[in-house]
């Protein structure tokens, strides 16, 4: 919703793509996300929370982006389901 609003405005966030440490100063790394995603007709966008941390030795210092996915429906046709969603489908 934020970024709907921030596009309405035209307002243009400063924030990197990639967190920064405030203690080192370098670009943090990846750790993993956590989420998952739309699969179902009736669901169109789902939130993940990035998770970042410092490759310092000895830093603890982590940070978190939340991130959106978006995906746009075909009318009349619905994404489909993965395989282990449709036990009638098996072969």
């Amino acid at each position: 919703m934020q970024r709907i609003v921030d596009v309405i405005f035209r307002r243009e966030r400063n924030d990197p793509a990639i967190p920064v440490c405030p203690s080192h100063r370098v670009e943090m790394r990846l750790r993993g996300k956590q989420g998952q995603p739309t699969r179902f007709q009736d669901q169109t966008e789902e939130q993940y929370t990035l998770i970042y941390f410092c490759p310092v030795d000895k830093c603890d210092q982590s940070a978190e982006r939340k991130q959106v996915r978006t995906q746009i429906p075909v009318p009349g046709e619905p994404p489909e389901r993965p395989l282990f969603a449709r036990p009638n489908d098996r072969t």
